[in-house]
């Protein structure tokens, strides 16, 4: 019985098996091909555009920022902000009153020597020469004592009160007795101060071969060297003693005092010296101007009448008109005034910008373009602008009309400046906004083109896939590609046709 039962179910699983794996073959063959596993696109004629794309700012096309050529007081404002003005007109004065009566004296002066001069107008002029000629004697004589007091005031400065902090001041080796904050610092000082005794020698030396005043400018220029060099070292020396602390030095507070004390004399006594030799120089420099002039304006009278004289003096009076020119700034271009600082009777320092005029009407862009797409750009390129204000709807055309050849570097990256012209004027734009800018760098138009990412390179070559005429499978064919498109698209040179579908995307 159980052997008739197995070979029943014997039987049956093998009928099963038969009718199973039947309607797989039968669902196989019905259910028709597999759906594709990619996307594909096709290959089609049209426009590849390359853009560089930045944000900018929108500038007027002239902005002058204006400020008067010397220092003084404001007399007179001719504009308000949102005036307008043309080239040349009048913005403020100065006071001129000084300059117009230098200017007039000038002019006097060219009358005068025009019409001939008088003996006694001579004399009285060499008597001026001969006054500021004296006063150059002197003036060169103090310089040497100038030289002679600063070294002394010098020497005891160093000497009596600085070295006070030193153990063998003078000698090969000299050492700071006073803790300094690190071992640098203490080898620093002690070569300052080495130093120091070479700088007090030369000095000595300059003033004892120094028994003509001939050279008296250049050894006040020498010495003035030598008392600088002294001031940074007592200034060094002054640092070093300010930072000691009963807590950092094993010193009390009263022999910090004392250290401090010393020190300060000695800077003190430096300074002094500095002084002497910077009134000496003052007094010196003066006189030999006074000197130069008186001899000029004696050489210019003494010259009588002579064409020479009177284009001499023509040239003074030339120059104080152009002092006088001064006192009055006007508009450099035509345009609308957006800055005017200063009031009546304010006084303004010469090179203060005070006043401001831009251009209207003509605007530009500058932007500035990083290092990886500046090579892409060319002068003449065409970009489409919009503007933050209005939209992306609205467009506004320009072109590329200068490329800065140096970099600026932002925020670490190097950048280049592009500057775009508005084809057109528009009453909508304005100064100061921000302009989004796509530059149409290169464009290939009426080619073959497939989406960028239809693109595979690798191993020295490109290559699409190409989907096969069942639709459902694919071969890589190798292609030359061309410009690659900013909207995402490549020009195909050779390789394909159009209307071969391409894969895209593989799932």
């Amino acid at each position: 019985m159980k052997r008739a039962l197995r070979r029943f179910f014997g039987k049956w699983y093998v009928i099963t098996t038969i009718v199973i794996v039947a309607a797989i073959a039968v669902y196989a063959v019905t259910r028709g091909p597999a759906a594709p596993s990619f996307e594909s696109a096709v290959a089609a004629i049209g426009n590849v555009d390359e853009q560089v794309s930045v944000t900018g700012t929108v500038m007027p096309l002239s902005k002058a920022d204006l400020a008067f050529e010397k220092s003084g007081v404001v007399t007179a404002i001719k504009v308000a902000i949102g005036d307008s003005v043309k080239a040349g007109d009048v913005i403020a004065t100065l006071d001129d009153a000084t300059d117009l009566a230098n200017l007039q004296s000038a002019q006097a002066k060219l009358d005068d020597i025009s019409r001939g001069l008088l003996p006694q107008e001579l004399s009285s002029d060499q008597a001026q020469v001969l006054s500021a000629e004296t006063a150059l004697a002197n003036a060169k004589v103090d310089a040497i004592n100038a030289a002679h007091t600063s070294y002394a005031q010098a020497l005891s400065a160093i000497l009596n009160s600085a070295d006070a902090v030193f153990s063998n001041p003078s000698s090969a080796n000299p050492t700071i007795a006073i803790r300094t904050q690190s071992s640098t610092e203490q080898y620093a000082i002690d070569a300052e101060r080495l130093s120091v005794t070479t700088t007090l020698s030369d000095w000595k030396a300059d003033i004892s071969l120094s028994a003509s005043s001939t050279g008296a400018a250049a050894l006040l220029k020498r010495v003035a060297g030598y008392a600088a060099s002294l001031k940074t070292y007592v200034s060094d020396l002054s640092t070093i003693a300010n930072n000691l602390t009963p807590g950092n030095s094993s010193m009390t507070q009263l022999q910090i005092n004392t250290v401090l004390a010393d020190v300060n004399a000695g800077f003190s006594g430096v300074n002094q010296a500095v002084a002497s030799i910077a009134a000496a120089t003052s007094e010196l420099e003066n006189a030999e101007s006074a000197y130069t002039e008186a001899q000029t304006s004696f050489a210019v009278k003494n010259a009588g009448s002579s064409p020479q004289s009177i284009r001499a003096q023509a040239a003074v009076v030339a120059s104080y008109q152009a002092e006088l020119d001064k006192d009055t700034m006007h508009s450099p271009i035509d345009g609308l005034i957006t800055r005017a600082d200063p009031s009546v009777g304010e006084f303004v320092a010469a090179g203060t910008n005070v006043f401001s005029v831009q251009s209207v009407g003509a605007f530009k862009i500058e932007a500035y373009v990083a290092e990886a797409d500046i090579a892409k750009v060319a002068l003449g390129n065409s970009a489409d602008v919009t503007l933050d204000a209005y939209g992306q709807s609205v467009i506004f055309k320009a072109t590329v009309t200068a490329i800065d050849p140096a970099e600026t570097v932002i925020e670490g990256v190097p950048t280049y400046k592009v500057t775009l012209m508005f084809d057109q004027p528009d009453s909508r734009i304005l100064s100061g906004m921000t302009a989004n800018t796509d530059i149409l760098t290169h464009q290939a138009l009426g080619v073959l083109a497939v989406p960028s990412r239809a693109i595979v390179s690798g191993a020295g070559s490109t290559t699409v896939r190409l989907v096969s005429a069942d639709g459902r499978t694919y071969v890589s064919v190798p292609v030359q590609v061309g410009l690659k498109g900013s909207d995402g698209t490549t020009e195909i040179i050779s390789g394909l046709t159009a209307g071969d579908r391409v894969v895209t995307y593989v799932k």
